[in-house]
């Protein structure tokens, strides 16, 4: 099974209504009008036709639609209700700020229990900003950890959306929470990006701690190549045994071959970059076979 263990579900109305809390300059306000429209864009180009057009010409057998931090858990159920083939999976948009976390936690066994939702994400910490660690929040992960439903975390400086405080970016962040929850899946995003160390060190102290690909190869190592290149990284992450922990996604936006998507998935999924570099460094079939969708497959019981 190929699992794309990365993709967004958005809708223009849950953007505004839960985006627009965060903008606090004006020229953070010019920016968030052009994110509205752009949320509109990504909309009109999802829907379940061209979503399952694009996974049948990329390959790819089932793809997580995450809804946070501004997306409707309501709305990407109703999404996989109307899919005529069973193709997608839908993660819940769950409030860490809200001013009454018991309200959060019977959210989320809605979502789970009601709407068949499996799981988290993708959280972004530096978007409000909140800790991660807060133990006032621990209540959410107590109640994942029962359901067993894992969280997928943006930890990882991010230059795209205006709202952020990367203070609240660096993957150590989650660590209270991987060692009082034990059972409790954690899946950092994008490879945590330039914090790649962190993630490294994480991931070693901590068996309950995974990561997402989709970050590898892309241009937040750009700075880093000459010293460490993405060669390297694989090769180390793979030796160390992290081949079970490891995800293969592509943080689309919308469909593959929306306007928006169609220069950066191209092709089919022997194309993908993430899976030239599991190649190129000599990768087994297992642990190729584990990263692109048994592992996915494991942690989110698909």
């Amino acid at each position: 099974m190929i699992v794309d263990a990365h993709g967004h579900y958005n809708t223009q109305e849950a953007f505004i209504e839960h985006a627009s809390k965060w903008v606090k300059y004006e020229w953070e306000k010019r920016r968030y009008d052009g994110m509205v429209q752009t949320w509109k864009r990504f909309e009109e180009m999802t829907t379940v036709e061209s979503w399952i057009e694009s996974l049948n010409r990329y390959g790819v057998d089932k793809v997580l639609l995450q809804t946070a931090p501004w997306g409707s858990s309501d709305a990407v159920a109703k999404f996989i209700r109307e899919s005529p083939e069973e193709r997608f999976v839908g993660l819940a948009n769950i409030d860490f700020t809200a001013p009454y976390i018991s309200d959060s936690v019977k959210e989320l066994e809605r979502c789970v229990k009601e709407l068949g939702l499996k799981g988290i994400g993708e959280l972004y910490p530096h978007i409000g900003p909140w800790d991660p660690g807060d133990e006032k929040i621990f209540p959410i992960y107590a109640k994942a950890e029962e359901l067993g439903v894992p969280i997928m975390i943006h930890l990882c400086t991010e230059g795209g959306p205006v709202f952020n405080d990367q203070r609240y970016s660096d993957p150590y962040l989650i660590d209270p929470v991987l060692r009082a929850f034990p059972d409790l899946n954690v899946i950092i995003c994008h490879m945590a990006g330039d914090r790649v160390g962190a993630l490294f060190t994480l991931m070693h102290a901590r068996p309950n701690l995974h990561a997402e690909l989709n970050g590898v190869v892309t241009p937040w190592f750009g700075l880093y190549d000459s010293v460490i290149s993405p060669q390297h990284i694989m090769k180390k992450f793979l030796e160390r045994g992290f081949a079970t922990r490891l995800l293969w996604s592509t943080d689309v936006q919308a469909p593959y071959n929306s306007d928006f998507e169609k220069n950066k998935v191209r092709g089919h999924i022997k194309d993908n970059h993430v899976v030239k570099l599991l190649e190129e460094i000599g990768a087994s079939e297992e642990d190729k076979a584990n990263i692109l969708g048994n592992n996915a497959a494991r942690l989110f019981k698909l």
